[in-house]
């Protein structure tokens, strides 16, 4: 096995003496994963909120609609009344301010919660366009560099293992799966290993410094492993 410790969402190791796997045929798989769901819904890309003449920068962080609605509220003040809410029936938010929102500026929170870029009079309560997008990730896709045979929109890659955490934004990821998906080595030895989480559009995730801790196992089909 493999152990590999370091900050996500890119880790990699030497290894020391390089393991020979020129003989026979090898394979590697995914043993078990472990680290934070850090990953954030609000960032740089979408993290204004633009109100009558003013606009507020929401921190940085892994958001629910509640929890939004929390920050944009103390944030605001108490001279502005602002409401928040998510349609669990529809999936699409709600929302109502006494000064008008401009959903139609760069960095605009309006696409995460569902609206098309427009301006929002004060007093009205409106839907949005869309369910709300509050999550940036829908997979977790964890690739080796030294793995072959997964295949992405029909291009082969890397990939040797995708998932979504079961568990809330804060809590430890433990990843470890029942069945290990081996896939072919396209080595003859190993000498550098690299794992790298990516989300669906094939962008590194953004985990904020949290460890990410992965172990690997390699072995000869039908025979030696490691």
């Amino acid at each position: 096995m493999f152990c590999i410790d370091g900050k996500a969402p890119v880790i990699s190791c030497d290894v020391l003496p390089a393991f020979d796997v020129s003989k026979g045929e090898w394979e590697i798989g995914l043993k078990d994963l472990s680290t934070y769901y850090s990953f954030p819904n609000i960032d740089s890309s979408n993290n204004k909120f633009y109100y009558g003449d003013k606009v507020i920068t929401i921190p940085e962080g892994a958001y629910e609609i509640e929890n939004l609605e929390d920050t944009i509220k103390s944030m605001l003040g108490k001279d502005v009344e602002f409401s928040l809410k998510p349609n669990n029936n529809t999936l699409k938010s709600e929302i109502f301010c006494s000064k008008k929102i401009d959903f139609t500026k760069d960095q605009t929170i309006g696409p995460l919660l569902g609206f098309e870029p427009k301006v929002l009079d004060e007093n009205v309560k409106y839907v949005s366009d869309t369910p709300v997008n509050i999550l940036k990730v829908n997979v977790i896709r964890v690739e080796c560099n030294i793995a072959r045979g997964s295949y992405r929109n029909g291009e082969e890659g890397h990939v040797i293992y995708d998932f979504f955490p079961d568990v809330g934004p804060g809590y430890k990821i433990i990843e470890r799966p029942r069945n290990i998906v081996y896939l072919p080595l396209t080595v003859n030895s190993i000498s550098h290993i690299v794992i790298s989480l990516r989300d669906q559009d094939d962008q590194l995730i953004n985990f904020r410094g949290e460890t990410l801790s992965v172990t690997l196992h390699v072995r000869q089909r039908h025979g030696y492993s490691i």
